[in-house]
């Protein structure tokens, strides 16, 4: 099976996919009240300090035994300025192989649901994140070259699962309906047999007055994450049950664990509902948030002559077209030869 070791690393991954957010100590410079805010999620799996008066939206949603996402998402009083730890429609991705192309999703059952995506550094998935992140409210993003650089170190032990690893940050002039703003993202890569995740993902929008406050409440927030005790011991146990799951559920005896996970199933259906619901409130619209995915996983909607949709991985030129084989090349000119058809991307 190509994904037979996907469950041992996967484990390890997400099990401890969060832990980074304990490792910051820089003093906040704001006389800033704070209070404890607790995952308000079943899960109840963290706590940590949040800006007294900020609108806070937080959680971690559980979409399979290994598969843990959490979000944090603050807003100032004054609604100018947003901060956020996380985000809930970042998956677990595959590497695309002989079995899996760019755009498929891999399903692990009642462990996980990966997406198929070449591997992205630190810095590749910042700048593709900031893309959809902001995409709502600026009308452009500028590269700021000469922002100070916000140091986010990471002091969990090395992950002996991880082949590789990578951080990147970028800073953006951003131009809004109210005036010009200051977008943020922080991310860390880590590269690993078969798949790779996002370990710490960070961001923050705000106004050029606000800058300094935003990054303070970040820092902060950061520093002061704990996940439960308890949580962490129950993880565990949700680990060993990923990895004896899979290792029966490839074997084709799916069967003899089915009436043991039936009821785990069910629950995770009732948490993909609420991650959908969370999704939806950080958007105006469905289609909205399905784009914003899109952009992140590198996907573009199409339609076919015939009205079917198709789903391509996106690619650097403005048209797709497809032949009689299912093969999709990306090109700005006419098709590559006889038997070609061109696939149009919807309008928004």
């Amino acid at each position: 099976m190509p994904f037979r070791r996907t469950a041992v690393w996967l484990a390890v991954f997400l099990a401890f996919g969060f832990l980074w957010m304990c490792c910051l100590s820089v003093p906040p410079a704001h006389a800033q009240s704070w209070v404890q805010l607790q995952d308000p999620s079943p899960e109840h799996g963290f706590a940590l300090d949040v800006p007294k008066g900020w609108a806070a939206k937080a959680g971690m949603f559980r979409l399979g035994y290994s598969d843990v996402r959490l979000i944090v998402d603050l807003k100032s009083p004054d609604g100018k300025a947003t901060v956020r730890l996380g985000d809930v429609s970042i998956p677990p991705y595959a590497v695309p192989n002989q079995f899996h192309r760019e755009g498929e999703f891999v399903d692990l059952g009642a462990q996980a649901q990966l997406t198929v995506a070449s591997y992205h550094t630190g810095q590749q998935y910042a700048e593709k994140y900031a893309q959809s992140r902001f995409k709502e409210i600026c009308k452009s993003l500028t590269t700021d070259a000469h922002a100070p650089s916000i140091p986010i170190p990471d002091n969990l032990p090395p992950d002996p699962s991880a082949k590789s690893s990578s951080t990147g940050e970028v800073t953006y002039r951003c131009e809004s309906g109210n005036g010009a703003m200051t977008a943020f993202v922080y991310a860390k890569t880590n590269l690993s047999e078969g798949l790779w995740t996002v370990r710490n993902l960070v961001s923050y929008l705000a106004p050029p007055e606000q800058v300094s406050l935003a990054t303070d409440v970040l820092q902060h927030c950061v520093r002061s994450f704990r996940l439960n005790p308890q949580w962490v011991e129950r993880q565990k146990q949700m680990d060993a049950y990923a990895l004896d799951y899979q290792r029966q559920r490839q074997a084709g005896r799916i069967r003899q664990i089915q009436m043991q996970v039936a009821q785990f199933e069910q629950s995770m259906k009732a948490m993909q509902q609420q991650v959908a619901s969370f999704e939806r409130g950080q958007q105006r619209s469905a289609a909205q948030s399905e784009e914003w995915g899109n952009i992140l996983t590198g996907i573009t909607p199409t339609v076919d002559p015939l009205g079917n949709r198709q789903d391509v991985w996106t690619g650097t030129k403005s048209r797709y077209f497809k032949n009689g084989q299912g093969t999709i090349v990306n090109s700005d000119t006419v098709p590559p030869g006889g038997g070609w058809t061109e696939l149009n991307t919807p309008p928004h």
